[in-house]
């Protein structure tokens, strides 16, 4: 890397002055480096839970780590118990004598703590791979069922972990470890900057749009996953697409029905979350007896927004982060298959514009078994507004004489109205989508359901 920051690893009380290019292309070495002594870490987005569980294991490896966010929520409650400074909102001064930042994707380049930090700055996906080097590493990737993988695996092995969903019983979203479970993240790309000694390939889907222009793209990410892998490459003989990056590979160990041919007793309910047991089997076999391993998947824990039962009373609601078409079905079959009900509701919340755009006519198909399905506006997730990828746009792809019956209302809390209205004895509510509509699971554990 360059000789500034060369220096600056030797000699981290002079600071350096990184241009902004500079600032964005750290490479794996100079990362290496500045992890290789005790920094103050700044964490720009720190209450998204990626960010959140980086921080905590920052600040085990001796960082001083301090962060902020423009929103209070459940992760920067978690950080500040752990003794780590969130500050609210952003603010140049939060810099103020901070060695390296480190940012969300959602901080994008031209923020202005970015581009006016006269410190390294560097992107999660590009540290937490390096900060893992000195571990023996599980990483699970895959389009759908990385957060549930990856979690099953920590609860089997009671190993370290950095993932993406909180779990019953678990003391947040990570835990240092000599053997780390993470998720490798194909959202920005950085699936390609892990080495681990074992990899997880669930399936390969075309999705983040923001960040990938085709599946192609997609893909390269995972062929770079796939190569830098030193162990076993556990992969879904279910997906055609990780079968044909994976088959040929001579580490490469498939999974799935036909190859398991039985079903697993899991405590998590559906047809993926099998396929997500027959993952995390294959690779805790190197560490636990088989007949232990069906014992522990037999009595996993829940994890929270996953299929999770927020309200059991007259009738059923339950809260998945689902958000895109495939996941949308695997969640509806799950609720009809399991739960058997008079009449099924949705309440759908688009992630992204992007997504919306590039997917929009794969959503209809996937509320099949859904009576009545309520909309509300896309979650941003720093976008600007994208023609063709609203909801406006997205209900036209509806038919209006083919069931879902779809609603699309301007605000949650109208929406939650109505649908107030809609509920009867024996009814199930799915609350479906990635962002701020987990707002009305709180809405239920009130009594306002």
């Amino acid at each position: 890397m360059c000789a500034e920051i060369k220096k600056w690893g030797s000699n981290r009380q002079t600071g350096v002055s990184a241009s902004h290019v500079e600032q964005t292309l750290l490479s794996a070495q100079a990362i290496a480096r500045l992890l290789s002594l005790p920094r103050r870490i700044h964490l720009l987005g720190i209450g998204g839970i990626g960010m959140a569980g980086l921080a905590l294991l920052l600040q085990k490896r001796g960082h001083q780590v301090s962060g902020c966010d423009t929103q209070e929520n459940r992760q920067t409650r978690w950080l500040r118990e752990k003794g780590i400074e969130v500050l609210s909102g952003h603010d140049l001064s939060h810099l103020k004598g901070i060695e390296w930042v480190i940012r969300t994707t959602a901080v994008p380049d031209d923020h202005p703590e970015v581009k006016n930090a006269s410190v390294p700055v560097s992107r999660r996906g590009e540290v937490l791979p390096v900060l893992l080097r000195d571990r023996f590493t599980i990483a699970v990737s895959g389009t759908h069922g990385k957060t549930t993988t990856a979690s099953m695996i920590a609860q089997i092995l009671d190993c370290g972990y950095c993932i993406g969903g909180e779990v019953e019983g678990f003391d947040g979203v990570a835990r240092d470890g000599k053997i780390m479970v993470v998720e490798a993240d194909e959202s920005d790309g950085t699936v390609a900057n892990y080495h681990p000694d074992i990899a997880v390939i669930t399936n390969v889907e075309y999705d983040h749009m923001e960040h990938h222009e085709n599946a192609e793209a997609v893909e390269k990410c995972f062929k770079k996953f796939i190569q830098n892998t030193s162990g076993k490459i556990i992969y879904c003989a279910e997906d055609p697409v990780a079968t044909r990056l994976c088959s040929q590979n001579a580490k490469a160990v498939p999974y799935g029905f036909q190859i398991s041919g039985f079903k697993f007793q899991v405590s998590l309910p559906g047809r993926h979350n099998q396929l997500n047991a027959m993952a995390a089997f294959e690779v805790c076999t190197q560490w636990v007896q088989e007949g232990e391993i069906y014992q522990r998947l037999a009595a996993l824990k829940p994890i929270r927004r996953r299929f999770e039962v927020v309200f059991d009373g007259e009738y059923t609601v339950i809260s998945d982060y689902a958000h895109h078409p495939t996941e949308i079905r695997a969640l509806i079959d799950t609720a009809l298959e399991t739960l058997k009900p008079t009449r099924l509701f949705g309440v759908f919340q688009p992630h992204r514009y992007t997504r919306t755009l590039a997917l929009g006519s794969d959503f209809p198909p996937a509320f099949q078994g859904v009576e009545k399905l309520w909309l509300v506006p896309v979650y941003a997730a720093s976008e600007e507004p994208l023609k063709g990828g609203t909801t406006e746009d997205l209900l036209k792809k509806f038919s209006a004489s083919e069931p879902p019956e779809v609603k699309s209302f301007q605000t949650l809390e109208m929406a939650w109205k109505d649908i107030n209205h809609e509920l009867r004895r024996g009814d199930v509510l799915l609350i479906i989508g990635a962002g701020d509509i987990e707002r009305m699971t709180e809405w239920v554990n009130k009594g306002e359901a």
